[in-house]
């Protein structure tokens, strides 16, 4: 963390400790701004990132937790502002910066995540956005970017270049290209006879892309090299995490179906066997829709016990039935240069019809990377800790 991060948060109530009260399970923190933390012994032992005991977060970690003592006996008191903990039955010394405990407390987990803000058709005229020409040489406009894809699941990037050969330079500024059998870059240019109905000028459904890989792509970049002169072929983009939370409010057992029943996906072409199966909603140990899966497209038959069939049949009915409801779907016709990022694990993509010449360059990048730097950034620019 940078000093100035340090010092700020030093003199912050939140982050000043006013009063502590240790037993052998846990040691209790309460905080000048009336907050309370409850830390269990064992995890403060296990954290501890002393030289002798190496630190869990860059991967240098000596303390193993079969050397723990059989009793935990401990005296906590305030040290220079610091916590400090005599572990009594080994001598062994802990050193806690309150900043950090407070940013782990266990009670705070909700104040770590990032809350995503669910939208529908009436986010078209605000969709959030960045410029591109301006994003490439300054970190607040591209932590803009990053901020967007983490809360709305999308970012419209303006003033973009036009050229292809731009595309990867494009996605080196947010992560790392994930190659698939259709190569670093697809290009969707309409075509006579395609093999792909993305090359088509037909309209498309909503849906989230190849799902029949594990993982499916994480954030996905679509370059604009340009527009249907006829105006079509506008981006349809609809959040699969609003989806989900007005099906649960809907249809509650079928919800409860979809994030326990694994959907099979598969592309079976030439040279090509690819299958993955998963819930289409997918949720954390808290209840938190972390993934959306929907392609009606390459939906494999179900694998499943014969009396889940038709239950299964008729929540996935009600959701695609949802799903290509037009109030839930932001329209936007991208200009040559302009670029959507949006995250595939939350953020349906389709498009309609066109008759004109229309290019776009599609390339993946890998989600685990884009939000790595999301946190790097928040960290550099802002102070952050401990980002979910």
């Amino acid at each position: 963390m940078l000093a100035s991060h340090v010092a700020r948060q030093r003199l912050e109530p939140e982050f000043q400790i006013s009063a502590i009260v240790s037993d052998p399970q846990k040691v209790v923190i309460d905080w000048l701004d009336g907050h309370q933390s409850t830390f269990h012994t064992l995890w403060l032992r296990d954290n501890c990132s002393c030289d002798e005991c190496g630190d869990h977060s860059g991967g240098q970690r000596f303390f193993e937790l079969n050397m723990l003592p059989e009793h935990l006996a401990n005296r906590a008191l305030i040290a220079d502002t610091m916590l400090r903990i005599e572990w009594t039955v080994d001598g062994h010394i802990t050193t806690y910066d309150p900043a950090w405990l407070r940013s782990h407390c266990h009670y705070e987990h909700k104040k770590r995540r990032v809350n995503p803000t669910l939208w529908d058709a009436s986010i078209t005229n605000h969709i959030p956005e960045a410029d591109y020409a301006v994003a490439i040489n300054d970190q607040h406009e591209l932590l803009k970017v990053f901020d967007a894809v983490r809360s709305h699941g999308l970012c419209l990037l303006k003033n973009g270049p036009v050229k292809p050969e731009a595309t990867e330079d494009i996605a080196a500024h947010l992560s790392f290209i994930r190659e698939t059998h259709y190569g670093r870059i697809f290009e969707i240019i309409s075509t006579p006879n395609p093999t792909l109905i993305a090359n088509a000028p037909v309209p498309l459904r909503p849906h989230t892309d190849e799902n029949f890989r594990e993982p499916p792509p994480g954030i996905m970049i679509f370059h604009s090299i340009q527009a249907s002169e006829d105006g079509g072929g506008e981006s349809v983009m609809t959040d699969g995490f609003k989806l989900a939370a007005d099906f649960k409010r809907q249809h509650p057992k079928d919800y409860q179906l979809l994030t326990t029943v694994p959907i099979p996906h598969r592309r079976f072409i030439q040279g090509v066997g690819l299958r993955a199966e998963a819930p289409m909603i997918s949720l954390d140990y808290f209840g938190n829709i972390v993934e959306f899966r929907l392609n009606e497209r390459t939906m494999g038959p179900l694998d499943l016990p014969a009396d889940q069939i038709e239950p299964v049949y008729a929540a996935l009915a009600k959701m695609y039935e949802l799903s290509y409801d037009s109030k839930y779907h932001m329209k936007y016709l991208l200009k040559g240069g302009e670029i959507l990022v949006f995250d595939n694990a939350r953020v349906l993509h389709a498009r309609t019809g066109f008759n004109g010449n229309r290019h776009v360059r599609l390339t993946h990048v890998g989600s685990d990377e884009f939000f790595s730097r999301w946190r790097q950034l928040r960290h550099d620019l802002h102070g952050d800790i401990n980002l979910a």
